[in-house]
C-alpha cells in the first residue's frame, strides 16, 4: 500500500514538472508601434486622400520626416524570445506615405523585413580636447576645495573668490 502511494506521488510530481516545464517553451512575444488590421494600400489612395483621411484611417504616425519630402512613416515590430533568451524580431513592416505640398497622397510604399539590411555600428571614439583625468586625479582632485562658511560660490578656505569674497573681516 505504501508503495503504491510513493508511486502515485512521485508519478503526479514529474507530470507537474513536465506540465510546468511544456508550458515555459511557449514564446514571449512583443508588439511595438503600429498594429496593422488591414491593408493599408486599400485604406489610402494616392492623389485623392489627404492627411486628415490617413490620420482618420491609420492614426497618429509613428514618424515623421523632418527634411526633403513630407512622409509619414507607421511601424510596426513583432519579436519573440524563449525563457530568458534574447528577443529575435519575427515580423517588420514600415509603411511610408508621402505627402505633396498640398498634403495630398503621392505615394505608399511597403517595406517589409526582406528588405531590411544589418547595419554594422562604428565603434570609435572622437577624441576631446584637454586634459584627461586619471583615476587617482579624479578622486584626489578636490582635497583642499572647500567653500569658505557664508563666503559664496568661487570662495576658497580663506581665500577671496574671483568675486572679492571671502571670510568676513579679511
Amino acid at each position: 500500500m505504501h508503495q503504491i502511494q510513493s508511486f502515485k506521488t512521485t508519478l503526479l510530481t514529474v507530470t507537474l514538472c513536465a506540465a510546468l516545464g511544456l508550458s515555459a517553451c511557449g514564446p514571449k512575444v512583443e508588439t511595438n508601434g503600429y498594429v496593422k488590421h488591414e491593408d493599408i494600400k486599400t485604406l489610402i489612395t494616392p492623389g485623392k486622400s489627404t492627411k486628415d483621411d490617413v490620420q482618420k484611417a491609420l492614426g497618429s504616425p509613428s514618424s515623421q520626416s523632418t527634411f526633403g519630402n513630407d512622409s509619414w512613416y507607421y511601424i510596426t515590430d513583432k519579436k519573440e524570445s524563449y525563457a530568458f533568451l534574447k528577443y529575435n524580431t519575427v515580423e517588420q513592416d514600415v509603411v511610408r506615405i508621402e505627402f505633396d505640398e498640398s498634403g495630398r497622397v503621392t505615394q505608399v510604399e511597403d517595406y517589409d523585413k526582406s528588405k531590411s539590411e544589418d547595419i554594422q555600428i562604428v565603434k570609435r571614439e572622437t577624441a576631446t580636447e584637454g586634459h584627461t583625468l586619471g583615476f587617482f586625479e579624479q578622486m584626489l582632485g578636490n582635497i583642499g576645495r572647500f567653500n569658505a562658511p557664508g563666503g559664496g560660490a568661487g570662495t576658497v578656505a580663506g581665500r577671496p573668490g574671483p568675486s572679492g569674497g571671502g571670510f568676513p573681516g579679511r
